[in-house]
């Protein structure tokens, strides 16, 4: 039969275990939370680099768009500047002939001055022929005259278009860069859109986490409570068996000196010592031995 004070000891030993068993299975919990919260906070922190590098991205393409719209503007202005140069300079050149018109008039110039030198003519048509050649010399000496601004017009005109075409660079430049810069800024708040989504998954997480951690906590309290109510028991019944082997092993002893005088005064009488006398005597002897 299962002593009360045995019994006690097994009940006490049966809520350890379970006691350890629940908090065990709250750690495991525990860490698989902790696992969770670390996982988002390490997803958040890839998608943290990507937004950094968006706005980098971002950053660099709205440097370039202020650089080209700068370049543009000075090329616009630079533009305004030829065009009215331009303007004012064919309004000093109106009525001069084009230089393909000049080309020609010099080419009638010369045909009609060779044929005066070496062409025998009637004095009449002589007189017109010199007449027009006198007329063609003065259109030619005219165009010649005013013939730096007219290479003047023609190195701004080329000049304009030139700068005409940088300008539509620039601006090119500059809208596909803005369209680069847009795209990542927009690209930059989405993923700042999902890093905040992350975040408060995190902060559920994380008091998910600290609620476990409180059971865990207090499962571990009532596991320590428990086992030094099992130790606390231990130790009285070990004082109490040493108690009680004391008191046992006091009374044997009484109960030996009592048997030997008994013995001895049998012996005296020429009695003989019963097998059952000697075995109880090697019985103190062995419980007093175990009790040293």
């Amino acid at each position: 039969m299962v002593s009360n004070e045995n019994k006690k000891l097994e009940e006490l030993r049966n809520k350890v275990k379970e006691a350890k068993k629940v908090r065990d299975g709250l750690n495991a919990k525990l860490k698989s939370k902790r696992d969770s919260v670390m996982g988002l906070y390490n997803e958040i922190d890839k998608l943290l680099k990507e937004a950094r590098k968006q706005k980098e991205i971002r950053d660099a393409a709205n440097k370039r768009v202020s650089e080209y719209k700068k370049n543009r503007d000075k090329a616009n202005s630079r533009m305004a500047e030829l065009g009215k140069k331009l303007g004012e300079l064919k309004n000093q050149s109106r009525g001069l002939p084009s230089r393909r018109e000049y080309e020609r008039l010099k080419s009638d110039y010369e045909k009609l001055n060779w044929k005066i030198q070496t062409s025998p003519l009637p004095k009449d048509k002589e007189t017109a022929m010199v007449k027009r050649l006198e007329e063609l010399e003065i259109r030619l000496r005219e165009y010649e005259l005013l013939n730096p601004v007219g290479e003047e017009i023609s190195k701004l005109e080329k000049e304009l278009k030139e700068t005409r075409k940088k300008a539509d660079s620039y601006h090119k430049k500059l809208l596909e860069s803005s369209d680069e810069g847009e795209k990542a800024h927009i690209e930059m708040h989405e993923i700042y859109k999902r890093v905040d989504n992350k975040r408060k998954k995190a902060k559920k997480a994380e008091e998910e986490f600290l609620a476990i951690k409180k059971k865990v906590e207090d499962a571990h309290k009532r596991f320590v409570e428990i086992l030094n109510e099992l130790r606390a028991e231990e130790k009285r019944l070990g004082i109490k068996r040493i108690q009680e082997r004391k008191v046992r092993s006091k009374n044997l002893k009484k109960e030996q000196a009592a048997k030997e005088i008994d013995l001895l005064s049998e012996l005296r009488k020429g009695g003989v010592i019963k097998t059952d006398d000697l075995l109880f005597l090697q019985e103190v002897e062995k419980e007093q031995e175990e009790g040293k």
